[in-house]
């Protein structure tokens, strides 16, 4: 089982941010729909083999984090027992992965959100049923007793109907039809599979009112935004749903652009938090109340009102680093008290002098002056991957490493501060046994740096590189899912491309043509090897040659197309691609799917790539309209 060092340390996720909700303020339907859908996408992703590891973490039973509470069975049992049927541990995917097939998919198949340790035979007597009350008909079940189902619905017990609903809701907001992800809308029916719906919305609604979210949902919504870096919104604020789904107004007063000052404080600095509170009623009395836990009233003060801006100052006392501390502003109209809630984790003060260089870590050398010791380092993420991610300060030479075995990160452009030992894996600097790790934000991404392979070297390593107009001498392929490397030749001579099994790039096509690749370069023995993140770092350099009509092999049509792109063949058909003027993939589908959604894609001309069961290929330009 994988257990970073951490898992046994004090370190406290990063919690609901203030200002993370700043713009949903009075919106309902559609339009908090698509404005929470904003928040939450483009999460970190991780391989469906490898969330077993992040639930064990975010799942783990408060008492003994080496297990974990089982979803329909509210029982601990150890998190090693993962395998198939009996009292083996299974992933339960909440929203069966078959109401919309995208069993393989990423991120929606590997999306922890959705996921939960669950008893093997109990989640297979779930199966892919909708959700509904059952009780007291259909049938009891013999071990999760709690439980109630019949052909068509399962019903939960009380501890779990409204996590249910949660994770059901989360799923149909973050998946809207955008970047090749499927669109996944809640419904009131049942027998729902396998169209990409869910039910019995009406029983969700229901559920999500009569059971509010526990301490232990929001300590897993917690600890899976440290790691995929996105929120399930309706564990934060449970009556979005309604303003969804259930065709409710936000009545009350409407907070917003809720602002702490200075944005990153430290312990035993004076803070500021100041917010928009506005509603039909002239509103005087708003305290702000903080404490050291979720809805503390253990210290609070009246704030001071400037039009529709109301804030205090406060001096938090008794917080030590890696410690959280909760604000509630609260205000009572008409008898009635409203809240809106936020957190922030204070980092370590660390003196900037006590921050060793990355390319003071990385040397002169071809291994590390500082080996076997502990540093602190900062820079910014660059890539993340399922057991490490890189970071760097600059496209100077030496400004890259490794941080292994650690699934607290951030997204790609992230400051972090992270503390560690030094240590030398086949060659490769890696910083591992990570006991401190603070997310800075910022989201500002480093520009890769151009080289060549005459750059393959130790200058380069661990640095976010793009190698200008190679070609794969095994190119025009499925990549497959399993470990793999793929030689590319530029005008200088010839490189590696190493491409794991768990890679967001198993499964797409590598293009037989000419192309820009980037990645990091790493190191593996004697040999460096480049090592894309995702297909997007593989852009085609398009030539005109390169798309021959193959019309004996296929047809499609229409052409100019709308909503939906038909393609037959004669010929067994493998994988169906279609990429942007610009060489960058945008869909990519198996040959499960004769019949193309376009939906999501924009008007414009676009390339379809029909590659063949025997691997040859057809491609043709085609048109999408208005």
């Amino acid at each position: 089982m994988f257990i970073p060092a951490w898992v046994a340390l004090s370190i406290s996720s990063i919690a609901q941010p203030v200002g993370y909700y700043n713009g949903v303020e009075g919106k309902s339907g559609e339009e908090l729909k698509q404005k929470l859908n904003e928040k939450i996408s483009g999460h970190i992703d991780f391989s469906y083999g490898f969330t077993k590891n992040i639930i064990n973490y975010s799942d783990s039973d408060p008492a003994n984090e080496q297990n974990v509470i089982l979803f329909y069975l509210q029982e601990p049992r150890d998190a090693s027992k993962y395998g198939t049927g009996g009292d083996y541990i299974n992933r339960e995917h909440v929203w069966a992965k078959s109401h919309g097939d995208f069993s393989g998919i990423r991120p929606m198949d590997s999306d922890a959100h959705n996921l939960r340790p669950a008893d093997a035979s109990v989640n297979q007597d779930r199966s892919n049923k909708d959700f509904d009350n059952v009780y007291p008909n259909g049938t009891q079940h013999k071990e999760a007793t709690a439980c109630w189902y019949n052909t068509g619905a399962w019903e939960p017990g009380n501890a779990t109907k409204g996590q249910v609903a949660r994770i059901l809701f989360y799923m149909a907001t973050r998946y809207e039809g955008n970047d090749s992800e499927i669109d996944l809308e809640l419904v009131d029916k049942l027998f729902t599979a396998p169209d990409a719906e869910h039910g019995k919305l009406s029983t969700l609604l229901e559920w999500n009112r009569k059971y509010p979210p526990s301490d232990f949902e929001r300590r897993r919504n917690e600890r899976l935004y440290s790691i995929q870096q996105n929120r399930n919104p309706f564990v934060d604020h449970p009556e979005f749903a309604n303003f969804i789904w259930n065709d409710e107004k936000p009545s009350g007063p409407q907070f917003s652009n809720f602002k702490i000052n200075p944005e990153i404080c430290y312990p035993g600095d004076q803070i500021n938090l100041s917010l928009d509170i506005t509603h039909n009623n002239t509103i005087e009395n708003v305290k702000l109340f903080w404490g050291n836990e979720f809805n503390s009233e253990d210290n609070q003060v009246a704030m001071s009102k400037n039009g529709d801006n109301f804030s205090a100052m406060i001096l938090p006392e008794g917080f030590k680093p890696e410690e959280m501390i909760y604000f509630s502003v609260q205000t009572t109209i008409a008898d009635s008290t409203y809240s809106w809630s936020a957190s922030h984790l204070f980092p370590e003060d660390i003196d900037s002098n006590l921050i060793t260089p990355i390319h003071d870590v990385q040397g002169t050398g071809d291994e590390s002056p500082l080996k076997n010791q502990e540093v602190v380092i900062s820079g910014r993420v660059t890539a993340n991957y399922d057991h490490s991610f890189y970071m760097q300060t600059t496209g100077d030479k030496r400004n890259g490493i490794n941080v292994y075995n650690t699934f607290l990160r951030g997204k790609i452009g992230d400051s972090l501060v992270v503390r560690g030992k030094i240590d030398e894996y086949n060659n490769l600097t890696e910083l591992l046994d990570v006991t401190y790790l603070y997310n800075f934000k910022k989201n500002n991404p480093i520009e890769p740096k151009i080289i060549t392979t005459n750059d393959f070297n130790e200058d380069n390593e661990g640095i976010l590189v793009t190698l200008k107009g190679v070609t794969f001498t095994n190119g025009g392929k499925v990549i497959p899912e399993e470990n793999a490397s793929y030689i590319f030749n530029d005008q200088y001579g010839s490189g590696v491309a190493f491409i794991s099994y768990s890679s967001r790039l198993a499964g797409k096509y590598l293009t037989s043509g000419k192309a820009d690749i980037t990645g990091i370069l790493s190191q593996y023995m004697n040999t460096y090897q480049l090592l894309p993140r995702n297909i997007d770092d593989i852009k085609i350099v398009t030539k005109s040659h390169e798309f021959t009509d193959q019309q004996n092999s296929v047809s499609f049509y229409p052409n100019p197309f709308k909503n939906e792109l038909h393609i037959d063949s004669k010929e067994k058909i493998k994988q169906i691609n279609i990429y942007n003027s610009s060489g960058q993939l945008i869909l990519n589908e198996t040959d499960k799917l004769k019949t193309i959604n376009t939906n999501s894609l924009n008007s414009g001309l676009y390339i379809l790539e029909v590659i063949f069961d025997d691997f040859k290929t057809s491609k043709s330009k085609i048109v999408k309209l208005d």
